[in-house]
C-alpha cells in the first residue's frame, strides 16, 4: 500500500486553513460563504484527484466517491465538517476531511478497491454558528429536518436559510425530506481533534471516543427593577445582576466540585437598560451543562430550578427559565470501536478509550447507523482559536489507524 505522505496533509490543510483567513490571524470560513464555496472547490478537486466522483447534496454537504469492488452494497462513509466558528483555527473538522482524502489517495495510487464503496464527506453548519443549531449537515442527512424546521431557521439579523440560498444559487426546493436511508448507508467514521486537554497530558498519539456527552442548555431571564443608581439605597434594590452574579458563581461552582462528572458553563449574558448609571433591571443569560450520562444533566436541572427559586428569596427578582434545550448523550457502536482497537493493534499502535466532550456530527449520525470517532491530540488543549496545533506526528499515527480501520469496515461483506 502506498505510503501516507504526511506533507501532502500539511499542505492541503494549511491551504484549506487560508480560506476565510482573518486579519486576527483566525479562519471565518462560515456556512454558505465565499470562503467556503472556495473550500469546496479545493476539496472537490483533492477529491477528484483522489480518484473520486464528486456530487453536493441538497443541504450543501460535499461528498466524494470511491467505488467499491460490489457497489450496491451499503457503503461506507467517512469524513467531518468544512465549515469554522469565527476566528478558528485550522484543524476543528478541516484535518478529518483532508486525512481521509489522504487515505484514499493512497488506495487509489496503490490500485487498490475496496468491497465497499467509500464515500468522503464535508458537512456544512457542523458548529451551528449560522442558526445556533449545531450539525445541520448531519441533520439533514439524518431525515432530523423537515421542511418546517428548515423554514423556520434565522440567523441573528433575521436572515433564512432559503436567502442564503439564493445567495448560493443553490436550489431551496430541492431540499425535499432528507437525504440518507438507513438501508443505504453501512457506518460513518469520523477523525477529530480532541479539543481538550486529556490526550496532550497522557502523550497519547490518539483515543477512540465511546460516548459523546449530552449537552442541555437553559436560556433564563432573572427581572429586578431597573431605578436610579445614586438615589436608590442598597437595601432597597432589587438588582438582577447581582442575582445573576449569584447564579454564575453557583453554577461554575458545583461543576468544579463534581471533580468531572460534568462541565458547566455560562456563556452569555444581556443586561438591560445597560447603562452606567442605572441598577440593571433584567439579565437574559444561558447556563450550559455537558455530561456522560443524561441522569446526571437531569439532576443539574432540577437543581438549576431549585436555585432559581432561591435566587427570587433572597434578591426579591423574578427568575425563570424562558427555553430549555436538551440533546441526549450518545455512545458510539461497540462494533466500530472494536473495529479501531482492531485497525491499531493491527498497525502496532497503541490506543485508549475516552469519551468526548465537545459534539459532533457522528453524534448525529449514530441515531440512524453505526458510528466510530478516533481523535488525535490537541496542544495544550486548544481549540475554537487560531493556536489550535496538532503535533503532525500524532496526526501520522491517527492516520495509519485511520486507514486501517476504513479498510477493514471496507472489506465487510
Amino acid at each position: 500500500m502506498e505510503k501516507i505522505n504526511l506533507d501532502v496533509v500539511k499542505e492541503n490543510v494549511a491551504k484549506l486553513d487560508e480560506l476565510g483567513k482573518t486579519n486576527q490571524g483566525g479562519t471565518s470560513r462560515l456556512s454558505y460563504s465565499e470562503a467556503w464555496r472556495q473550500a469546496q472547490l479545493f476539496v472537490k478537486k483533492l477529491m477528484e484527484a483522489a480518484g473520486m466522483t464528486v456530487e453536493r447534496d441538497a443541504i450543501g454537504n460535499l461528498i466524494g466517491t470511491y467505488v467499491g469492488c460490489e457497489p450496491k452494497l451499503p457503503y461506507l462513509m467517512v469524513g467531518s465538517h468544512l465549515d469554522t466558528v469565527p476566528e478558528g483555527g485550522s484543524l476543528d473538522g478541516a484535518l478529518g476531511v483532508v486525512a481521509a482524502i489522504e487515505c484514499i489517495r493512497t488506495w487509489h495510487i496503490s490500485g487498490y478497491r475496496p468491497l465497499r464503496t467509500v464515500k468522503i464527506i464535508g458537512t456544512i453548519e457542523e458548529e451551528g454558528t449560522l442558526f445556533g443549531m449545531g450539525c445541520l449537515g448531519s441533520r439533514f442527512m439524518a431525515g432530523e429536518m423537515t421542511t418546517e424546521k428548515l423554514d423556520a431557521l434565522r440567523d441573528k439579523q433575521g436572515k433564512s436559510l432559503a436567502a442564503y440560498f439564493a445567495d448560493q444559487g443553490m436550489d431551496y426546493e430541492a431540499l425535499g425530506k432528507g437525504w440518507a436511508q438507513s438501508g443505504t448507508l453501512f457506518a460513518f467514521l469520523e477523525m477529530h481533534v480532541e479539543q481538550g486537554y486529556e490526550l496532550d497530558l497522557s502523550g497519547e498519539a490518539c483515543a477512540i471516543v465511546t460516548d459523546i456527552v449530552g449537552i442541555d442548555r437553559h436560556w433564563v431571564t432573572i427581572r429586578g427593577h431597573a431605578n436610579h443608581a445614586g438615589t436608590t439605597r442598597m437595601d432597597r434594590r432589587k438588582d438582577a445582576l447581582v442575582a445573576a452574579a449569584a447564579l454564575i458563581q453557583a453554577v461554575y461552582q458545583g461543576a468544579l466540585n463534581s471533580k468531572g462528572l460534568y462541565v458547566a458553563t455560562v456563556g452569555t449574558c444581556k443586561v438591560t437598560p445597560g447603562a452606567t448609571n442605572v441598577i440593571p433591571g433584567e439579565v437574559e443569560l444561558t447556563v450550559e451543562t455537558r455530561a456522560a450520562q443524561d441522569d446526571i444533566m437531569e439532576k443539574i436541572h432540577r437543581e438549576l430550578l431549585v436555585l432559581l427559586q432561591k435566587l427570587e428569596v433572597d434578591y426579591g427578582v423574578k427568575a425563570t427559565v424562558t427555553q430549555r434545550r436538551f440533546a441526549p448523550a450518545v455512545s458510539l457502536s461497540t462494533t466500530m470501536i472494536e473495529a479501531l482497537a482492531t485497525a491499531a493493534q493491527e498497525m502496532q499502535i497503541k490506543v485508549n478509550k475516552m469519551p468526548s466532550w465537545a459534539g459532533h456530527d457522528a453524534k448525529i449520525m449514530a441515531n440512524i447507523i453505526p458510528c466510530g470517532m478516533l481523535f488525535v491530540p490537541s496542544v495544550n488543549g486548544i481549540s475554537h482559536s487560531p493556536e489550535e496545533a496538532t503535533r503532525w506526528s500524532d496526526v501520522e499515527t491517527g492516520m495509519l489507524v485511520f486507514r486501517q480501520a476504513m479498510q477493514d469496515l471496507a472489506a465487510i461483506r
